[in-house]
C-alpha cells in the first residue's frame, strides 16, 4: 500500500510541511513516482510514526538521523541503536522525574491556596514577610 503525503499527514498527525521538512532533513525519504509525486510505502508510515513517538518524548532530530543512519546501513548496528535509545531513555526519565518533583511542589501550592479560600490557614511565610515589611520613608 502506497499513501500521498496528504493521505500520510493524516494518519501520522504530522503536516504535510512537516513530511516535506523530514523529508528535506533526510528523515523520511519517500519514492516518486512517474509524475514526481511522493509515494510513501507502508515502511515509510510506520517509520513517520516512529519519529512521531520519539519526537514526543524529546528525542532530537540529530538522534533520529544517527538512529536512521545506522538501522538502514549494513551490518549489525544493533548496541549502537541500543545505546542511542538507552540514552534518551535515561533522559526521558530525568524529565519525568523532574516533572514529578515540580508536581509535588504544585499540588502543595494549590492545596494552600484552597486553604485560604476556604478561610482554614493562614498566608505563607513569604507573605507574612512582605505584609511585616514597612517601606523606609522618602
Amino acid at each position: 500500500m502506497t499513501y500521498r503525503i496528504g493521505e500520510l499527514a493524516k494518519l501520522t498527525n504530522l503536516s504535510e510541511h512537516t513530511l516535506r521538512y523530514y523529508e528535506k532533513e533526510g528523515l523520511l525519504v519517500p519514492k516518486r513516482n512517474d509524475h514526481n509525486i511522493r509515494d510513501y510505502s507502508e515502511d515509510d508510515r510506520l517509520w513517520a510514526e516512529f519519529i512521531v513517538h520519539m519526537k514526543g518524548t524529546g528525542m532530537s532530530l540529530d538522534d533520529l538521523k544517527k538512529y536512521k543512519n545506522l538501522r538502514e546501513s549494513e551490518g549489525d548496528n544493533y548496541e549502537d541503536l541500543v545505546a542511542i535509545l538507552v540514552r534518551h531513555k535515561e533522559n526521558v526519565e530525568a524529565r519525568i522525574a523532574e516533572y514529578q518533583h515540580n508536581l509535588v511542589l504544585m499540588n502543595k501550592k494549590i492545596a494552600m491556596y484552597e486553604r485560604y479560600i476556604d478561610g482554614s490557614d493562614e498566608k505563607d511565610l513569604y507573605e507574612k514577610f512582605v505584609e511585616g515589611k514597612h517601606l523606609p520613608q522618602q
